[in-house]
């Protein structure tokens, strides 16, 4: 005979659901050392083998971040590293709290579930994660829209600043202008759309001289401040891009972290097929890239002209003499189009704003 297993269901009384709560929350709590317990161990065994690594090639393992960059491990132990950092650095923030503001601990966290490390952390649905993504790309349209067209209101405090106001306003005019022409292009559609992008700005991410500070940083006019501020909606919808810090991630440090990934990923040539389908999802999320629904082959698809567009080509192209590169620049504007293309997915969680991008259906009548 069949074995029929029935759900329990959850009791009506206020103190057996107390003691319910309390119960679950104890274990959770537990589960969480015992796997931080192990994920501590097992980082540790990672460090000694790229210590071996370092040892057989004839150099030192760093410390910190760059130690991680060490070969001779696998992408998901190195991805293991990486995650294990940020779990320990959530923790010392924790800790730091607890003991300094005890009293305001429990809305500490009630304010920052996303600080907790990542075996207590509640994991997101990639459809709110597309969702809250969609929304950033609605918003941020709407900002630029109206930053082209209504000065701020700081600009009447300055009453000799209306030509700086109107240059600025002209500026990012000009950047919906050339955006519009570019999208609405043959192509721009999909993973194969960042080649066209990165080829229009290709004057301004390759220069014969060495990039500014401030370019490179993408501080100042080289991004409109409403494009980072999307930017940022953007990566902060998955918790696992937000690091260590209740602030969030700025966009520059997100891209320079995933900077490091795609420079390992090359150098120690990894097979993208071997990637597991989480780790894959999750990098094609840091990337902005896809969303729900989105298959293994056009993660690796999509994944892969990335790593192409960002890093092989550059390499090729600064040898052959091409100038600098600016990869902070390169990858900002691809999340931005990954984002936007996202949203125009017919897979996409929003789906009165995706109506937006869709025609109309046509007459069944001959």
């Amino acid at each position: 005979s069949s074995a029929v297993t029935t759900k329990k269901a959850a009791s009506s009384n206020p103190i057996v659901q107390l003691a319910t709560y309390v119960k679950d929350s104890f274990v959770n709590f537990k589960n969480g050392l015992g796997e931080m317990n192990l994920d501590h161990r097992r980082c540790n065994d990672i460090r000694a083998k790229q210590r071996t690594f370092a040892t057989n090639n004839g150099f030192k393992r760093p410390r910190g971040v760059k130690g991680i960059q060490t070969g001779g491990v696998s992408y998901e132990e190195y991805d293991f590293l990486r995650k294990g950092l940020v779990n320990r650095n959530k923790l010392f923030a924790v800790s730091v709290v607890m003991a300094c503001l005890p009293n305001y601990f429990v809305y500490y966290l009630w304010s920052f579930p996303d600080m907790l490390p990542s075996p207590f952390l509640k994991v997101k649905d990639m459809q709110e994660i597309s969702r809250e993504r969609c929304h950033a790309v609605i918003s941020t349209l709407l900002d630029i829209e109206k930053g082209a067209r209504v000065a701020p209101w700081t600009a009447k405090l300055n009453p000799f600043g209306g030509r700086a106001t109107q240059r600025a306003m002209d500026r990012l005019g000009n950047f919906v202008n050339v955006g519009s022409a570019a999208l609405e292009e043959y192509g721009v559609s999909g993973p194969s759309g960042c080649k066209i992008i990165l080829k229009k700005l290709r004057a301004e991410i390759y220069t014969k001289d060495v990039p500014s500070k401030q370019r490179m940083l993408l501080a100042g006019n080289t991004i409109p401040k409403q494009f980072m501020k999307g930017l940022t909606k953007a990566i902060s919808a998955d918790p696992l891009n937000k690091g260590f810090s209740i602030f969030g991630i700025s966009p520059l440090k997100h891209i320079e972290s995933v900077a490091l990934a795609d420079g390992f990923i090359i150098d120690q040539n990894v097979d993208i097929d071997l990637i597991n389908s989480n780790l894959l999802s999750e990098a094609c999320s840091a990337r902005l890239i896809g969303g729900p629904g989105w298959t293994d082959e056009e993660r690796k698809e999509a994944l892969f002209r990335w790593l192409k567009e960002t890093e092989v080509k550059p390499r090729a192209a600064v040898e052959a003499g091409a100038g600098h590169y600016n990869g902070n620049l390169a990858r900002a504007a691809l999340m931005c189009y990954n984002a936007l293309d996202a949203t125009r997915d017919p897979r996409s969680d929003s789906r009165l704003m995706r109506s937006l991008y869709q025609g109309q259906m046509v007459d069944p009548s001959p």
